[in-house]
């Protein structure tokens, strides 16, 4: 049986996703969540903060999934918030939430890999959550980052050692969805290498949690 692509993936999974955050979901289950996930949620809490002030500044969220932290931007007042996601039903949703809540003014949403990605803009802060859980080759995504962010970056990173790795590996290899995993010192020599010297690097549950600059 064929592996997935990335696209087939999240296409397939979007609204399953988006009910870990939107919480569209029965009490034991929101329960669950708290216990199991609660690392998701501080990590969305921490880049908020860090974030502050958020109404002068310009985001770009690469694999914004259904626009989590794109639309709370665009809430608080960002200048512009610009998603980027490869799964064309994702961006599809963030569009669909956009036009709701009338959004539209400062936010936009693009299907396209990072790695295609070309502006002429350069952003404040780049965002990247849940992203290099599923890129074989980090470096080059990195480099974007790099090239497109004048400030500071929010990356996340999945630990390679931590007891949730093998049945994440298990649970994803059912669904035939590649899934990487990384030590601290992987995660600070490719960020080294892309040209960031300002690294931190903090453990959060089963993922690092990174601000570099």
């Amino acid at each position: 049986m064929r592996k997935l692509t990335q696209a087939e993936f999240w296409n397939r999974e979007a609204e399953d996703f988006d009910a870990i955050y939107t919480r569209k979901k029965n009490k034991f289950l929101i329960y669950v969540d708290k216990i199991f996930r609660w690392a998701i949620y501080r990590r969305f809490e921490d880049v908020l903060a860090y974030s502050e002030p958020i109404k002068p500044k310009t985001f770009l969220d690469v694999g914004c999934g259904t626009g989590l932290y794109s639309l709370e931007l665009a809430r608080k007042g960002a200048v512009k918030v610009t998603g980027l996601d490869i799964s064309k039903r994702m961006i599809e949703l963030c569009i669909y939430r956009t036009r709701k809540e009338g959004l539209g003014k400062n936010t936009e949403f693009l299907n396209v890999d990072i790695k295609h990605f070309e502006s002429k803009e350069r952003f404040d802060i780049g965002i990247g959550m849940g992203l290099f859980d599923y890129i074989a080759e980090p470096l080059p995504v990195l480099y974007k980052f790099r090239e497109y962010i004048k400030g500071s970056i929010f990356l996340s990173f999945p630990i390679r050692w931590h007891w949730k790795t093998p049945p994440r590996i298990i649970r994803m290899g059912l669904k035939r969805c590649p899934v990487f995993f990384y030590t601290s010192r992987q995660v600070r020599r490719l960020l080294t290498e892309a040209g960031f010297s300002k690294i931190r690097i903090r453990p959060m549950g089963p993922m690092y949690f990174v601000i570099a600059a």
